[in-house]
């Protein structure tokens, strides 16, 4: 990913789109250092952990999300940004939308895919997002055939207008794919969820 599309990224403000009981809404996040996680992780997951080293770094675009741990086999719609900055959100709230202007799964850096949580009538396509636990296995497919497999490293809960978006959204030395839903109870002023829960995966199969 080039270091133009990371500053248009960090300046601008990407949001974690999801969707809520009452509206489908976009919030514009903003990083912090203070920002408090609710995290669980690998106690070894760290950017000196080598063992990805050896893995391709040739990215594909994704056309579907396979999550067997919580029965997501999702279409993977192609999302940019708004022009306030925020990230948009995938049309369809069985389907989940991955952020084109930044990495490609598989190659080194943040690729970011979003799902709403729930719509107007019940749970949609990242409804169990918060059930996923270190270790469990994700597949994106491209519409070639192409394959990766992604594993859980940590789940963190930030509030919705603070969190580390360089972390989600930057520079990597690995290929990682991070997952992005509305989290915590729902703010009916605000019209939205009071936090974004952000899955943080690895390449661990090409």
């Amino acid at each position: 990913m080039s270091v133009k599309k990371i500053l248009t990224i960090i300046l601008l403000g990407a949001a974690m789109g999801c969707s809520s009981s009452n509206l489908i809404e976009s919030e514009t996040l903003t990083g912090s250092d203070n920002t408090e996680e609710v995290v669980t992780a690998f106690e070894n997951s760290t950017e000196t952990n080598n063992t990805n080293d050896q893995l391709s770094n040739e990215g594909i675009v994704p056309a579907q999300l396979v999550i067997q741990e919580i029965g997501v086999d999702a279409k993977v719609e192609h999302v940019g940004q708004l022009p306030n900055g925020q990230m948009d959100v995938p049309t369809e709230d069985k389907n989940v939308g991955w952020y084109e202007l930044g990495a490609e799964p598989g190659e080194a850096g943040n690729a970011v895919i979003a799902g709403h949580v729930d719509n107007k009538t019940g749970p949609a396509v990242f409804f169990h997002l918060g059930d996923l636990k270190p270790g469990d296995v994700l597949t994106v497919t491209s519409d070639k055939g192409k394959s990766y497999e992604f594993t859980v490293e940590s789940i963190a809960s930030y509030p919705r207008n603070n969190a580390p978006l360089e972390k989600i959204f930057g520079m990597s030395n690995k290929p990682r794919l991070n997952l992005i839903t509305c989290s915590g109870g729902f703010n009916r002023n605000a019209g939205t969820h009071e936090e974004r829960m952000v899955v943080y995966t690895v390449l661990t199969s090409n």
